[in-house]
């Protein structure tokens, strides 16, 4: 009589181990300089002299471009002539005020004793408020603030750095016209910079300065740890989204607007056993995973914390150094005969 041969199920296992594991989160944001001056004069001025071009390197103090002092001059003449003309209109009015608040107390009287009519009274009392006042001195303040800048300007012909850093925009031309609506110049310090991502409020909780997370660009080859630097406490009203900034040491390959991915962990479990997540199946009691002993599979039903997709955190049910099964699972039950062909 023919011996029957036994049959088995081919599987694959992989020793049950401690490690550590968490939820890896990734964010796309841009580059920017750590810092970012825009330089502009304290008074609009004719450009005598430009010192710097876009690309140099300038230490903070450093000459930046020459306004011409006789034009500064002549604002500086005109700001002064325009203050002491708000302050004579000033004392004029004020003088005026004066004196029709003491033809207000007569008329006054005259009201009281029904010698003139409500409308004379009341005209008489407007033109003894302080309100016109009020106004003309605010005026003479703003008269006396042009005047001071332009003084400041003067002492200011030459427009230094506030920052070290390098100039990344020249808007001025000599013979033209600074302004100080616009920037003349622009410096950006690249010693370091800031990376800016946008996270939902899911994660939000999660993040504090300090942080370490993993940052790479791309264009500048770069893969490195870094730490969050701030975490904003509030909402952007228009895309639902929490700011948080990353800073790195730049080593001159970083540019300011290139595209940053940061890679955030998140929900660390430490010392943990966690094994593939297809070796755990879910049963109609439970969950169960499958190991070896000997050549006989055995099921072992189990609990399970943290699923970060590719491996599930084990809290009961395996121990460490288990053989568990992780291809052919499917296939098995309680006792069935097995056969390891991959895996230790």
């Amino acid at each position: 009589m023919e011996e029957e041969k036994e049959t088995y199920i081919a599987v694959e296992v992989e020793s049950v181990q401690k490690q550590d594991i968490f939820v890896e989160n990734i964010f796309s944001g841009n580059v920017y300089a750590d810092k970012d001056v825009y330089v502009m004069p304290k008074i609009v001025g004719k450009v005598e002299e430009v010192k710097v071009s876009v690309g140099d390197f300038v230490e903070k103090d450093d000459i930046l471009f020459i306004l011409n002092e006789e034009d500064i001059q002549n604002q500086v003449d005109l700001a002064r002539a325009a203050y002491n003309s708000a302050l004579a209109n000033y004392e004029r009015t004020k003088e005026q005020i004066e004196n029709a608040k003491d033809a207000f107390q007569r008329t006054k009287e005259l009201y009281e004793e029904g010698a003139v009519s409500k409308a004379e009274y009341d005209q008489a009392k407007l033109a003894a408020s302080d309100k016109s006042l009020e106004a003309i001195q605010a005026q003479v303040n703003q008269a006396r603030i042009g005047y001071n800048q332009a003084l400041d300007a003067l002492d200011n012909a030459q427009v230094k750095a506030p920052i070290s850093g390098t100039v990344t925009s020249v808007n001025i031309e000599e013979g033209e016209y600074a302004t100080n609506s616009s920037p003349a110049v622009v410096i950006m310090d690249m010693e370091n910079v800031k990376i800016v991502v946008n996270v939902t409020e899911s994660i939000i909780n999660k993040l504090y300065p300090g942080k370490e997370v993993t940052v790479e660009i791309d264009a500048a080859e770069l893969k490195t740890q870094a730490e969050i630097e701030t975490v904003s406490d509030s909402v952007n009203p228009q895309t639902g989204l929490y700011e948080v900034k990353i800073r790195v040491p730049n080593d001159s390959n970083i540019k300011s607007g290139m595209f940053a991915s940061v890679i955030v962990p998140t929900d660390i479990r430490e010392n943990v056993i966690a094994i593939p997540a297809q070796a755990v199946l879910q049963k109609e009691d439970g969950k169960v995973v499958y190991t070896v002993d000997g050549d006989k599979a055995v099921e072992n039903t189990v609990e399970t914390g943290l699923d970060i997709g590719d491996r599930i955190e084990i809290t009961t049910g395996l121990s460490e150094g288990a053989q568990v099964i992780i291809k052919g699972q499917d296939y098995v039950s309680e006792g069935t005969n097995i056969k390891v062909v991959r895996g230790e």
